[in-house]
């Protein structure tokens, strides 16, 4: 174990080594090397991938396998719950944190790849206070809303984990433990503690009625919650619905409620994945 975790990591920086060491925000990130460890459709690794996508930050991605987290054997924190952001040899842990820290950073230098962000604008207190309401929201709400939907019933949830079988370092076994393990425990987790924990009864009404939920009282009559360019809320909301894109749970809430038309603004303001490994998030 101890050398398939080596391996992981080293794997994983010999791909960074490969990528470009430039982005137009280096003006914030001093020219370091950005890398994410993730899950793939874990919808707090989505919100950072959305954040970074948005705003040109080039990236190298290291995906984490669920069981083990070998490529994690270099953490010495103790904190392996993914996201994990490095910045050159700085860790940054918690999505929401990433976020808030890079945003600080972006707004420090006015720097962003992104022509229609927000960065060395003034941002005024309403504009704040409904960034910080809604981006709780996703934490707090969306997030725990989603989750029951994507591990519905069993094929649903098989299919939440057959990335694993495409993305990622695994050897065979790796692959299948992990697939199998992870969507049985989540098919369980999802049916016995979330839907309780959360209050949830039927997880597609509740989905259905939190996404127009941000529409009307987010969005309201904007093109996105921060106006005329999105602000981190939108990216959040963004990023964990494009997580679940191939799903059924996507196709039924774009079917079923008002989201699809700030949805398709988000595409394109957002723009291609910026990750450089070149595949599409």
């Amino acid at each position: 174990a101890a050398a398939a975790a080596l391996a992981a990591t080293t794997a994983g920086r010999e791909a960074s080594a490969e990528a470009p060491r430039t982005s137009p925000a280096d003006a914030a990130l001093g020219g370091a090397r950005v890398t994410l460890y993730q899950y793939d459709v874990c919808p707090f690794c989505n919100k950072v991938k959305a954040f970074l996508d948005y705003h040109g930050v080039p990236y190298d991605v290291v995906e984490v396998n669920p069981m083990t987290k070998g490529e994690l054997g270099w953490v010495e924190d103790g904190w392996k719950k993914v996201p994990i952001v490095t910045v050159g040899d700085e860790k940054l842990n918690d999505s929401s944190a990433i976020i808030a820290e890079l945003t600080k950073r972006f707004d420090a230098s006015g720097s962003s790849a992104n022509a229609g962000a927000w960065f060395g604008a003034k941002k005024t207190k309403a504009y704040l206070e409904r960034e910080a309401t809604w981006t709780k929201w996703v934490d707090e709400r969306f997030v725990h809303v989603l989750t029951p939907n994507i591990y519905r019933t069993w094929a649903e949830a098989v299919k939440s984990f057959d990335y694993i079988t495409k993305r990622g370092n695994f050897g065979y076994f790796e692959r299948e433990s992990a697939r199998w393990v992870g969507a049985a425990s989540m098919y369980v987790i999802a049916h016995r503690v979330l839907k309780k924990r959360h209050g949830i009864e039927d997880e597609r009404a509740d989905l259905y009625a939190e996404c127009d939920k941000f529409v009307d009282e987010a969005v309201g009559s904007r093109k996105f919650c921060g106006g005329d360019a999105p602000n981190n809320a939108d990216l959040c909301v963004f990023g964990v619905l494009r997580a679940v894109k191939t799903f059924e749970t996507f196709a039924d809430v774009m079917a079923n409620t008002s989201i699809r038309p700030w949805y398709e603004r988000m595409e394109k303001a957002v723009g291609p994945a910026t990750r450089t490994d070149g595949l599409e998030n």
